[in-house]
């Protein structure tokens, strides 16, 4: 018997070993294995049986360590899809989905020899195998109490039972001794931490809830593939129509898995399902969560113990038998993408999984990206809409405040303008809360005109140029298109250009300074690095311990606290600005989900957004909540210009510890792409952007360069990528590869 092994090397090739025949009928796929490898042992995972070897010379598999396999066929169906898609190595894409092996946790576990039950705390026995009642003379008020626990537990482990019974071992051994319990060791569970408290609330659906449940129930109940896109505006009442589809599908005896962005979300969601089922029936996954509970999670879910799985993104990856329903919230967001190792986009495998699986997906989101929606049109994906808050309540005001005319008396930019201070003034008088925005993705600086807002852009790509103070240049990280740094605007010949970047320590530094008697918090990623710290400023947050928060993407994703009635965006201009195609996409969907954090009690909510570019259209559209106004002006340039969704990128970080043979392979790299890419071919487009030096053009010894590919011919650029690869191999470069690439800092 032979297998075919992938192991965690950078090839797409696996290799083939033979197996002992003490060990073939444990030689299955998806079971991890050790194998020689050169002069070493390392670890692979089975990925097929043969009867035959395509080598001579084969070698033998060293150790078939015992324990279960890690994926069946159907899961390793979605794995290779994934490493084919994202041009990734199928063993490395295996290593970074699946967990960490761990040896499985046994303890010593007690349970009744026979079915009892208790009156007045004595224990009597209902049925026994000593029919003179209990053996060897009667129970103490210890033991009795004890043998009631396990009555209603059932077994249990001694060590949790040791936190109530200080002396459980002595008891456990004269319970023995009467033969009233048995001990043995067993494989336990290492339980991960859940949230205390439960949301069990159940409220009545709206007639546009209704509708999306109704619409949603047939191809659940039919296990077919069903995709939808459900558009929901802020406050509109998703989660509710998630978790009575969630109901549905378990009902079926199916299998759930419901995504989030953030592991932030998490223990708000866990504790809306916890409401509905048995913490025993849910498990969470994501980076938080240790490797030990991790991989015990898997083994349950693999096993048919657990049914609903809640995360971030690489939840989507867990072994879920007969899985009906995919739930991916807020779906435009990008932190579903991820940018190390194997940059997959859950969104996105969440639709493959489920057509692999005949399961229902949902994308819900209030501000859908341009993909989904673009998708939905074309009819990919069914269109639900919720387009009204419960109970109608209003969506919040928003005003602009412009400024290029909020100069203080010193001529100098506040960071707050007299507008947001005024407003939030009245609202601390009225006993509400507020919240302060701060986009910080920009890396570096922009430079504008704060007379009339000209923001320095490139003329290929029509994105952001950053700001290299130190070499004094302009310069565009897709094409390596650069300017000098100017001194006058282009626009209205000012002289008063800016180099534009603010962060949340010193705006809340700001907010404590005028106003000292109001409770500032702040949450972002500095200040919630230890772990439950976000869920402690939420929570302080809900019991209106703090009067202002001042925050990041953290705070505006899905959060509903309905004492917040004013909204403020300090520097629209932060994302509105930053080297990226999509940076109109990503300003309002994240102007208007910050504006939905407001409004959602019974008072209503007020949004000030503070920006250089008050005439944007994507500020404009998202003042007046118009997401089909927004898309139809962004879809227009992302044709005009071959951006997503019309043809697919892929970025190309390439990188070299010594820079002059770096710049001379990239030269290389760049002219065999360009003649590859102007070679006739069957059709679609195709276009190279770069190459050009990474925003960050040195981290850890390594310098860094970008090779932007655009094409709608997939298969020419999927070839164009391991050309290069070859070439830089050769040279010795270092290619890493982003399809669909969301961030190019």
């Amino acid at each position: 018997m032979y297998v075919r092994v992938a192991v965690n090397i950078p090839t797409d090739k696996t290799f083939s070993y033979s197996v002992p025949d003490p060990w073939s009928g444990e030689a299955l796929p998806g079971r991890l294995v050790l194998v020689p490898f050169g002069k070493k042992i390392v670890t692979g995972y089975i990925v097929e049986t043969d009867a035959s070897a395509d080598v001579d010379n084969i070698r033998q598999i060293v150790e078939i360590p015992a324990g279960e396999p890690y994926f069946s066929e159907a899961d390793l169906l979605f794995y290779r899809w994934v490493s084919e898609y994202y041009l990734y190595p199928l063993g490395k894409t295996l290593f970074d989905i699946l967990p960490t092996p761990v040896a499985p946790k046994k303890e010593k576990v007690v349970s009744l020899t026979s079915p009892c039950f208790v009156g007045e705390d004595r224990l009597k026995m209902a049925e026994s195998t000593h029919a003179s009642g209990p053996p060897n003379g009667k129970l103490s008020a210890p033991q009795g109490l004890l043998l009631s626990l396990l009555r209603e537990r059932g077994a249990t482990s001694i060590s949790d039972l040791r936190e109530e019974f200080g002396n459980a071992s002595y008891l456990v051994g004269c319970l023995q001794k009467k033969g009233l319990v048995i001990l043995e060791e067993r494989e336990v569970y290492r339980a991960g931490r859940l949230p205390a408290e439960t949301m069990a609330q159940r409220v009545s659906l709206n007639e546009d809830q209704k509708n999306a449940v109704r619409d949603i129930l047939p191809g659940l109940r039919a296990r077919r593939f069903s995709p939808f896109l459900l558009h929901g505006v802020t406050g509109s009442g998703k989660t509710e129509v998630y978790l009575r589809l969630l109901e549905a599908a378990r009902e079926r005896g199916g299998g759930v898995i419901s995504l989030v962005p953030e592991i932030a979300l998490t223990p708000q969601l866990i504790a809306r399902v916890m409401g509905r089922f048995r913490p025993e029936e849910v498990a969470v996954i994501h980076s938080g969560v240790s490797r030990s509970v991790r991989h015990d999670q898997w083994r349950k879910i693999q096993r048919g113990e657990v049914k609903i799985v809640v995360g971030a993104r690489s939840a989507l990856f867990v072994p879920m038998p007969d899985l009906r329903l995919i739930i991916v919230d807020e779906e435009h967001d990008g932190s579903y993408k991820q940018d190390e190792r194997l940059r997959y986009n859950a969104r996105d495998m969440a639709v493959v999984k489920a057509k692999l699986n005949g399961a229902t997906v949902i994308l819900g989101s209030a501000t859908p990206s341009l993909q989904t929606y673009f998708n939905a049109r074309k009819k990919k994906y069914s269109y639900l809409a919720l387009p009204k808050r419960i109970e109608n309540r209003a969506l919040p005001a928003v005003k602009i405040v412009d400024m290029r005319t909020a100069r203080e008396e010193n001529s100098e930019l506040p960071i707050l303008s007299r507008t947001l201070k005024e407003e939030m003034s009245a609202t601390l008088a009225e006993g509400k809360q507020i919240l302060l925005f701060l986009n910080r993705r920009g890396f570096d600086t922009v430079v504008l005109c704060p007379d009339c807002g000209y923001v320095f852009k490139c003329l290929n790509c029509e994105i952001t140029l950053t700001h290299h103070a130190g070499s004094g240049i302009l310069q565009c990280h897709c094409c390596d298109y650069a300017i000098k740094t100017a001194f006058h605007c282009p626009a209205c010949h000012g002289e008063r250009l800016r180099s534009y970047g603010l962060g949340t320590e010193k705006l809340e530094e700001e907010v404590k300074r005028i106003f000292p008697r109001a409770r500032v918090g702040r949450m972002d990623s500095d200040s919630t690095g230890r772990r439950g710290e976000a869920e402690r400023i939420l929570r302080m947050l809900a019991k209106q311990e703090l009067d202002i928060l001042v925050g990041t993407q953290m705070i505006v994703k899905g959060h509903d606290f309905p004492a917040i009635t004013l909204v403020g965006v300090v520097a629209a201009d932060l994302s509105l600005n930053v080297p990226d195609f999509r940076s109109g996409e990503k300003t309002f969907q994240m102007l208007t989900q910050v504006a939905g954090r407001g409004g959602r009690g019974k008072s209503p909510g007020l949004v000030i957004v503070q920006t250089f570019n008050p005439d944007h259209y994507a500020v404009r559209r998202a003042q007046q909540h118009d997401y089909q106004g927004f898309y139809e002006d962004e879809i227009k340039l992302r044709k005009n210009l071959h951006y997503p969704p019309y043809d697919r990128l892929v970025n190309l970080h390439i990188s070299c510890v010594s820079r002059d043979r770096g710049k001379a392979g990239i030269e290389k790299i760049g002219l065999l792409a360009k003649n590859m890419a102007s070679a006739p071919r069957t059709g679609g487009h195709m276009e190279i952007l770069g190459p050009a030096a990474a925003p960050i053009a040195k981290i850890k010894g390594r310098y860094r360069w970008q090779l932007l590919l655009k094409s709608s011919n997939i298969p020419a650029q999927n070839s164009m990528v391991e050309a290069i690869r070859a070439e830089a191999k050769k040279r010795g470069l270092e290619v890493k590869v982003d399809v669909d690439p969301m961030n190019f800092m």
